[in-house]
């Protein structure tokens, strides 16, 4: 059998002309493409589950093109909401020319009926449960149409074989992704994570992780790690036992986790040691008003105050920090524009990904905001997240348009950029010479 994995193209920043011709121009923003370009790890996930003698093809559309002639028996599609729209244009393609068509990922998994309309089969959760189920109900020639996990969030990740990392050979990443955890314990109101996961906390082994790592570095020497995890370090005393023995390995890593790192020493040690580039912290707001109730703990409000010291505590082990942030939400003015590029710059953040509301599907804040009439456009190819598809409550759309624009303008100035990169570069280098480190 020929199969083809594919991952639709989709907008990597913007639709708006202006933002996305300064994304293009800009020498700072070119980290930006750069560290934002991985591979599909749903993709290579499930890849790992076909028999050994079927042909498989892995096919970026965001890198090379992809043609519906090419004679593929079955075409699996995974798809964010943004490429929503590209995947069901290749489905109906591809179907013309008698392939058969499955579409996971958390677009079909959250609108399975949607997705229906065009392809034969939806894959409505995690691929190592369903996947091998598909397949054997294929081989019988009894496919269902859909295929859900009856328990969500209860997949034990010990199960987990390794992605096919094989498939990405001739595709030059610069970034290769694993994955060690599913489940957020946090309810986000712009996130669907805890929806679609559940919040129970769910981690492979570190025997797991490690034998991903190194054939990870076996296939590609030097590339650098994206712990595709939302957030890596909620079980501690696991995590710290992963670092120690990654620190032999020799590789160079980043992260998603949260703030509340910065108060464990030995773990910001260890991070350090083993690798660790940079993370990326989900600061949302530096606005106290519009943190209440963005999620149901508050945590992310409760720890505001402390953001300052918590990011210098962060940075003294030479750590990097790109910050993410939403400038829009309901308890912002005007001045939040101001606020947030101070922030970023007063405490020297290696980046930001600056965002704006969008009610993606499953989330509270899509509810919300369909309730009240505000969601001003349905195209998902518009969900890019930078782009304003939703009303906001205190500016109008032209506003948080023009102020998003001028706020990259002041964050990824030449020489904003330079400065805050010569901290952190120069905080490495001092705790190399103490030997505090694991960076050369």
């Amino acid at each position: 059998m020929r199969v083809a994995l594919i991952n639709p193209k989709g907008t990597l920043f913007s639709r708006n002309p202006s933002l996305a011709d300064f994304l293009e121009q800009s020498v700072t923003m070119g980290s930006f493409r750069h560290f934002w370009s991985a591979p599909c790890l749903g993709l290579l996930s499930i890849a790992a589950y076909f028999p050994s003698d079927w042909e498989l093809d892995y096919i970026d559309e965001n890198l090379r093109p992809v043609s519906p002639e090419t004679g593929y028996d079955l075409v699996i599609l995974s798809a964010m909401t943004v490429q929503a729209v590209r995947a069901y244009q290749l489905a109906d393609e591809f179907r013309r020319f008698g392939a058969l068509v499955v579409m996971g990922g958390i677009h079909a998994t959250l609108l399975p009926e949607e997705a229906l309309e065009h392809v034969d089969v939806v894959i409505a959760g995690e691929g190592e449960p369903l996947f091998p189920q598909f397949l054997r109900d294929y081989a019988k020639g009894e496919i269902q149409r859909v295929y859900r996990e009856p328990s969500p969030g209860n997949f034990d990740l010990k199960q987990c074989i390794p992605p096919r990392y094989s498939l990405l050979e001739g595709w030059n990443y610069p970034i290769i992704n694993l994955y060690t955890t599913r489940g957020c314990p946090r309810r986000c109101r712009f996130c669907c994570a805890s929806n679609v996961y559940g919040t129970a906390y769910r981690r492979k082994t570190n025997g797991q992780i490690l034998e991903e790592i190194r054939e990870i570095t076996r296939l590609f020497p030097d590339k650098l790690l994206l712990f595709a995890d939302d957030n890596l370090f909620v079980r501690r005393r696991e995590s710290k036992e992963l670092l120690r023995e990654m620190i032999p390995l020799g590789v160079r890593w980043i992260a998603q986790t949260e703030i509340s790192i910065a108060e464990d020493d030995e773990l910001l040690g260890l991070m350090a040691a083993s690798g660790c580039q940079w993370i990326v912290i989900g600061f949302e707001s530096v606005s106290l008003d519009s943190l209440k109730g963005i999620e149901d703990r508050s945590f992310k409000r409760r720890y505001l105050p402390a953001y300052p010291a918590n990011i210098r505590r962060i940075q003294e082990k030479g750590i990097g920090i790109y910050g993410t942030f939403i400038v829009g939400l309901d308890g912002d003015d005007m001045s939040i524009f101001r606020r947030t590029a101070e922030f970023i710059l007063q405490n020297a953040l290696y980046g930001a990904n600056i965002t704006v509301p969008t009610p993606l599907p499953g989330t509270a804040l899509r509810e919300e905001m369909l309730r009240e009439g505000r969601v001003l456009d349905k195209g998902w190819d518009n969900y890019t997240l930078w782009d304003v598809v939703a009303s906001p409550r205190s500016m109008t759309v032209r506003e948080l348009e023009e102020g998003l624009f001028c706020l990259y303008q002041i964050i990824s100035d030449p020489q904003n950029a330079q400065q805050r990169l010569r901290a952190i570069l120069q905080q490495r280098r001092a705790l190399h010479r103490k030997g505090e480190t694991g960076y050369a």
